[in-house]
């Protein structure tokens, strides 16, 4: 008897912690700051528990402040072009593209590796998603690194993916818009903010250096207003040079 009302309780004892569990499960998460409920009176926060939050705080709002940062700086910016004749630089819908390896003097972001040719421009995908354009690279290797503002990678457009030479649209989470005919793949970001990377291989030589310039002069980002299907180019020789000097990475 005695083991039978041990077993009883035990089945009663699972059954109300999983209704709990049920119960806890089915709060419904913030869709904003302000519905986040405070700090309950009375909570004694340490030393070392408001050290750990700072630290988190840090290293999941620092990509987001300093992609922000970034994009405003060049968000007023003419045209594409070199900022202190050395970075690509571009306002949002568009990148501008390198037509060698970066110069040793590059102090906007760190470790840029010194095989490939690089090109950047940051986006604002929701008011002004922008199209891809991806030439024939032949056996060449390249990778077009698409971020949103947190830094993950959400587009796969390069060599490793065997990505199809043409066209690819990048949009924000909040674009509604229709996808015009001749589109590869579309390729939505989960925030506003994004950025684009185009990284093309070259070999240190001078026949290669000038044999990269053909495919170098094909990849550009534009907005989609100005998509019309055909390939464009663009002589990135000829941009222009923002003579203020490359601000440091912060």
């Amino acid at each position: 008897m005695t083991r039978r009302m041990t077993i009883a309780a035990s089945v009663l004892l699972a059954s109300v912690s999983f209704a709990s569990l049920a119960v806890a499960q089915q709060v419904i998460p913030p869709k904003s700051a302000s519905e986040v409920a405070g700090t309950p009176p009375g909570t004694i926060m340490t030393k070392e528990y408001v050290a750990m939050v700072g630290r988190l705080a840090n290293v999941w709002g620092w990509p987001l402040v300093n992609n922000l940062n970034r994009a405003l700086a060049v968000a007023n910016l003419p045209e594409p072009g070199r900022l202190g004749g050395i970075v690509p630089v571009s306002p949002p819908g568009y990148v501008s593209m390198l037509t060698d390896y970066i110069d040793a003097g590059e102090r906007f972001v760190t470790c840029p590796n010194q095989d490939t040719v690089y090109g950047a421009g940051f986006q604002r995908l929701d008011s002004k998603p922008v199209v891809v354009q991806v030439p024939d690279f032949g056996k060449r290797f390249f990778n077009y690194q698409i971020a949103d503002a947190r830094t993950d990678s959400f587009a796969s457009i390069g060599k490793q993916y065997n990505t199809k030479p043409g066209h690819y649209l990048l949009v924000g989470p909040n674009w509604k818009g229709n996808v015009p005919k001749g589109i590869n793949a579309v390729f939505r970001s989960p925030t506003d903010l994004a950025v684009v990377f185009p990284r093309v291989f070259q070999d240190d030589t001078p026949e290669d250096k000038a044999a990269i310039q053909r495919v170098l002069s094909q990849v550009m980002v534009y907005p989609l207003s100005e998509y019309d299907g055909t390939m464009k180019t663009k002589d990135w020789k000829k941009t222009p040079d923002f003579t203020k000097s490359p601000p440091t990475e912060s």
